[in-house]
């Protein structure tokens, strides 16, 4: 076998190479659904909001009313976990949602898009880093039966209804805590952390499903 010809078939192997990995590059930042045609999580981007909250927003194209999105969210990029849920509207073509209580340091978020038709499709997974120690934080928001909060030192919480009625009032110890929720009405709560050991109260917005 003569060197020409070795020297052309690696240039083929290499350019098959290319091609191959720009199509998947393609796939994962525009994630098409061949089965409906449809291009979804185009400019998909987070960015650091003021009061260190992670802001997500990402367009598609005209999507069913029963189709939604589920943003999952990771400090690690592997193991991921449900941060909220999205309903899809025919008539909306840019979604977006805000993390109130993101890791201090990198964040991971990628979107779980699920049709009607039974197909499942991931978007591209985006990092963002924030650089302060978190005093909390909780998920899932909307939330259902149970609700996940995290603190590393003791606080109290209380969760308030929208006239300031005070349903739910616990007291928290560090580390990772399950609060039954399953009681409450669907709407809009406010939780509520008083943090007496750095002198903090923080209030932040809770959905009920």
């Amino acid at each position: 076998m003569n060197k020409p010809f070795l020297l052309t078939s690696l240039i083929i192997l290499l350019a098959v190479a290319a091609t191959a990995q720009q199509q998947n590059d393609s796939v994962q930042t525009m994630q098409q659904d061949s089965s409906v045609g449809k291009i979804l999580f185009t400019d998909f981007v987070c960015i650091v909001k003021e009061e260190h909250k992670i802001l997500l927003q990402w367009k598609t194209d005209s999507i069913d009313d029963k189709d939604y999105f589920v943003v999952e969210h990771s400090n690690d990029g592997d193991h991921f976990e449900t941060l909220s849920a999205l309903k899809g509207a025919s008539n909306l073509l840019q979604y977006e949602l805000t993390d109130n209580a993101p890791f201090s340091g990198s964040n991971f978020y990628r979107i779980r898009y699920a049709g009607k038709a039974g197909g499942i499709i991931y978007s591209k997974t985006k990092q963002a880093t924030v650089s302060k120690n978190a005093a909390f934080r909780f998920y899932p928001n909307p939330v259902d039966k149970s609700l996940i909060v995290q603190i590393d030192h003791p606080a109290d919480m209380q969760i308030i209804s929208a006239l300031g009625a005070v349903l739910i009032s616990k007291q928290l110890q560090p580390g990772l805590q399950v609060i039954n929720v399953s009681t409450l009405e669907k709407g809009n709560y406010y939780l509520r952390i008083k943090d007496k050991q750095n002198n903090r109260d923080e209030m932040e917005q809770l959905l009920k499903n």
